[in-house]
């Protein structure tokens, strides 16, 4: 496998792609949260606001989190990425039953870095690194 810095390439791809998605998912929030506060048809409910930031950033941080503990080849990070990703797959399969292109490539995206992660060489990456104290 191609390495950069001690890692394997595919690794710091998925983590990556994972850092994207949770700056992503915390802009996503800060757009949601200025068009409710400048929305002047309605008023807005302050638990409705208050949800928003905490499942957007939440999402986003989370995200974030994983993907360090994939650089950091931590098992319970490669676990938790194949049952996130394999969730992204499974609700992206109604919209790529639909045609949408989009929900076709995340599907596409996502069983691939499942397949990636499962890999009996991936697998070995992180066993390594797992300490037993």
């Amino acid at each position: 496998m191609p390495e950069i810095a001690g890692k394997p390439l595919g690794i710091i791809i998925i983590a990556a792609a994972e850092i994207l998605a949770g700056i992503y998912a915390m802009i996503l929030t800060i757009y949601l949260i200025l068009i409710a506060v400048y929305a002047q048809s309605a008023e807005i409910d302050r638990l409705y606001l208050l949800m928003l930031i905490l499942v957007g950033f939440g999402t986003g941080f989370i995200g974030i989190y994983i993907a360090k503990g994939l650089l950091e080849l931590k098992y319970w990070a490669r676990n938790t990425s194949i049952v996130l990703l394999a969730l992204l797959f499974l609700t992206s399969a109604g919209g790529a039953i639909n045609g949408n292109i989009a929900s076709i490539l995340i599907m596409f995206v996502s069983i691939s870095f499942i397949v990636y992660l499962i890999r009996k060489e991936t697998g070995a990456v992180f066993s390594e690194s797992c300490e037993v104290k």
